[in-house]
């Protein structure tokens, strides 16, 4: 195992490789970066204004979720807002608009009786939420213009002892939000600390540490996430990982994405693909559709897949004939159509070996692209193997016309399937402490010299204490039942992730070409809105999952 050269550091990160807590330090010069967040924002809108509507029931809540939204534009005090945003602020002065779902004392072991009566609870809280939404907002809109339109709203609070999950209100909202084509971030009510202010002076409130970093989450996540946010272009990330000018100014990174829950979670089985361009445009391309739609939109369409998929047919809780169930051999096709169809510049594609390889048993023999198995892959490195695909039947060779524009399939692996550890020290018998890295780091194996093993680690994550102090409590990354990122892998410690490039085209197969490949998933590993480490997967990927986990609300999946 060899390390690659350093992550870009300092003044050479760059702007695509900052998030929020680099761009928002207090320095001179602040109009500069003031700047910068305006011209991210407008890029990623293409050129549309935002309209925000801050929806609230409590005070505290409003004024803690408008003063984030005025620190993540820098706005100095006084300052107002850029011309292309709108905040407007509503109060909800109906309490029914925030209660839990009734369940008129049935239980989930009443089985049917008690689903029918969530799914009609959850119709009646959507259609009350578009009534308000009909009334307040949408006659705030200027049509003309045609906005991104994004709500923040308050829910109250989601976990009450005494309520079940199965109650909770966030899903009838979003999908209220989804069919008025506004998008739509949930926040918690925000209560500051109890005040200890004595002879009743006045004094500002003040707030948790938690509180303020679920606040900054929350709108991070609106402003800059949901659309597809970066600091800066793509292509300078590319051109810093050594991608030839020439080519990184005109290169697309496309990343598949696949979601699957069991039949108690949903039973969904649902796939995209994301393009990141070298400008910066992110765009969308769905599996039963045939031309890429801007991130910005595609949270309402799969928001409106996802809601017909309510309707769906079921049998003990499995989905029959549905949009959102896709069996291995539609998975399959929908690659073969994104990879000999859907490809007009120079491109490197993104898809995790998990879920991809095989769909254990269901359709077409379980298989989905058996080729990603390990003894497959050596073998098959030079071809696309879609000989099992209806519609395709062939192997791909690299001097196929069609596919002149791919550079290189690569292969991501994650988790629990990669080694989750790396030696620092030039023996092991050495008698120094092996320690985290500090930055993200690259390595690369070169025991098998025909497919180039290169492995990413991020950077250490701030919830990590220095590493001479007394160890604190561990904050795991499973916040919920499925275990997306390994047994247990606490989110303190950096994850390793395996990038292998496959079908690599002739003038990128010298060894520092193929780094030059895998340094882009690699330095990809970073999110605008996300300051506390480097995210598991390459952003475009990062986003693909995001935009299906947003809207499982709204099936009652993940409450």
């Amino acid at each position: 195992m060899q390390s690659d050269i350093p992550t870009p550091s300092g003044q050479k990160v760059p702007l695509a490789m900052r998030d929020y807590e680099f761009i928002s330090r207090p320095r001179k010069g602040r109009e500069f970066y003031q700047q910068i967040v305006a011209d991210t924002i407008c890029r990623a809108l293409q050129g549309k204004p935002m309209h925000i509507f801050l929806i609230y029931r409590e005070q505290d809540t409003c004024e803690t979720v408008y003063q984030q939204l005025r620190d993540v534009f820098l706005l100095n005090e006084n300052q107002d807002f850029p011309a292309h945003i709108t905040v407007s602020k509503i109060l909800i002065d109906n309490a029914k608009l925030l209660e839990k779902f009734n369940t008129n004392g049935l239980k989930p072991k009443d089985g049917s009786q008690f689903d029918r009566r969530m799914r009609d609870e959850h119709q009646a809280k959507r259609d009350l939420w578009r009534t308000f939404l009909q009334q307040r907002s949408i006659p705030l809109i200027n049509f003309e213009t045609a906005p991104h339109c994004l709500a923040i709203i308050e829910i109250g609070r989601i976990k009450i002892k005494g309520v079940l999950p199965q109650q909770n209100i966030k899903g009838a909202i979003r999908e209220a939000c989804i069919r008025e084509g506004i998008s739509s971030q949930m926040i918690q009510t925000v209560t500051p600390k109890a005040s200890d202010t004595e002879d009743g002076q006045d004094k500002l409130p003040s707030y948790s540490k938690p509180t303020k970093g679920r606040v900054i989450s929350a709108v991070l996540d609106g402003t800059l996430r949901q659309i597809g946010a970066l600091y800066g272009l793509p292509s300078k990330v590319c051109e810093e990982a050594k991608i030839p000018k020439e080519i990184a100014q005109d290169l697309d990174v496309i990343a598949f994405y696949r979601h699957k829950t069991s039949q108690y979670q949903g039973d969904i089985h649902y796939a995209l693909a994301v393009r990141l361009r070298a400008t910066g445009a992110v765009d969308v391309l769905l599996p039963d559709a045939n031309d890429w739609i801007p991130y910005t939109q595609v949270g309402i369409a799969v928001g409106e897949i996802f809601a017909q998929a309510r309707r769906d047919r079921q049998e003990n809780k499995k989905r029959l004939q549905s949009k959102i169930k896709l069996n291995g051999t539609e998975l399959v096709q929908f690659v073969a159509r994104v990879l000999t169809k859907h490809l007009n510049r120079p491109t490197i594609v993104l898809i995790e070996t998990e879920g991809w390889r095989n769909g254990r048993g269901e359709g077409n023999d379980g298989k989905i692209w058996p080729q990603l198995q390990n003894e497959n892959l050596l073998a098959k490195r030079n071809v696309l193997d879609f000989c099992h695909v209806p519609g395709n039947s062939c192997e791909y060779k690299r001097d196929n016309k069609q596919l002149q524009n791919l550079l290189a399939v690569i292969r991501i692996r994650t988790g629990k399937e990669t080694p989750q550890y790396i030696t620092n020290r030039e023996a092991w018998n050495e008698d120094c402490p092996a320690r985290d890295f500090q930055h993200l780091s690259g390595f690369y194996d070169k025991s098998a010299p025909e497919l180039l093993h290169y492995f990413s680690v991020g950077r250490l994550p701030k919830t990590q204490k220095a590493q001479d102090e007394t160890p604190i409590p561990e904050l795991y990354k499973l916040g919920f039942q499925e275990d997306k990122y390994g047994a247990n892998i606490p989110f303190k410690h950096q994850q390793m992730v395996e990038i292998v490039p496959f079908f690599v085209r002739s003038d990128f197969q010298t060894e520092e070409a193929l780094k030059a490949l895998c340094r882009v998933p690699h330095y990809l590993r970073c999110s605008p809105a996300w300051s506390m480490g480097n995210i598991i997967l390459p952003y475009p990927m990062h986003l693909g999952q995001e935009i299906i986990e947003d809207h499982l609300c709204i099936l009652g999946v993940n409450l």
